[in-house]
């Protein structure tokens, strides 16, 4: 590890966390463990005060590249998966590309009168219906995130009657005849709350990352509307981005 350079005008908390920074996604790339010294052994190392170790690594607990476990000490946090929101790819589909095995356990299912914002949404008229099916959804076993998906009951009538621990896509796509071809999605990040905290196995108070889709056929008719909370522990959202020509 690179001794901090105490000429630099560059604060030591800072150098300590880009040094751990980048010792972190090196043993990553190499499939390799590695452990975070304690902040007794850091300030020893670097002839530095515990509260610039603690400092740094506070950094690196909010960039979620490390976790403190309290009487136990530091480690590092699981690699995040990266999702690409540039592409419209179910969850199954997306644990199947990863190599992990997909799993979903039905929460709750009803058939119910949707919320104004929901029938808007599904552009449905007064009287119409709406499926609510809550599902976890996990990769190799581990949560990853909870979905809710609103779809029009006149569209999928004996929707509830089928496997819902499959592919919902696959599902509406080979049954109903109901292709999802595109969709406009809002992301925020907010506190889990402790319903969802225990069904994702989640320390209370953690962040997530709460997602509304709105999914449309390539007729833009609109088939589902779906609510998820993410693990942010466990994934990043990624979107490119490109200068509009007319800029």
């Amino acid at each position: 590890m690179p001794a901090i350079n105490k000429q630099s005008r560059i604060p030591y908390y800072f150098q300590l966390a880009d040094t751990l920074r980048q010792q972190i996604k090196d043993a990553a790339a190499r499939g390799r463990a590695m452990s975070v010294p304690s902040e007794n052994e850091l300030a020893d190392k670097h002839q530095i005060s515990r509260a610039t170790v603690r400092h740094a690594l506070d950094i690196l607990e909010r960039e979620g590249l490390i976790y403190k476990a309290r009487g136990k000490g530091t480690f590092i946090a699981k690699a995040r998966a990266k999702y690409e929101l540039t592409w419209l790819v179910p969850t199954t589909e997306d644990i199947l590309r990863r190599g992990w095995k997909p799993g979903t356990q039905t929460i709750s299912t009803q058939r119910i009168a949707p919320v104004p914002s929901i029938a808007t949404a599904l552009e449905l008229g007064n009287g119409d219906e709406v499926f609510e099916i809550h599902r976890l959804r996990t990769a190799d076993g581990e949560p990853i995130c909870l979905q809710w998906s609103y779809l029009p009951a006149q569209l999928c009538p004996d929707l509830l009657e089928q496997n819902l621990t499959a592919s919902l896509t696959q599902l509406l796509e080979e049954r109903y005849g109901l292709r999802l071809w595109t969709a406009r999605s809002i992301l925020r990040a907010r506190l889990v709350q402790p319903a969802e905290a225990k069904l994702l196995q989640i320390p209370r108070n953690s962040p997530v990352i709460y997602i509304e889709q709105n999914t449309f056929t390539p007729e833009g008719h609109a088939v589902e509307f779906l609510k998820s909370v993410w693990r942010s522990d466990r994934y990043d959202f990624v979107v490119n981005l490109s200068r509009s020509l007319t800029a």
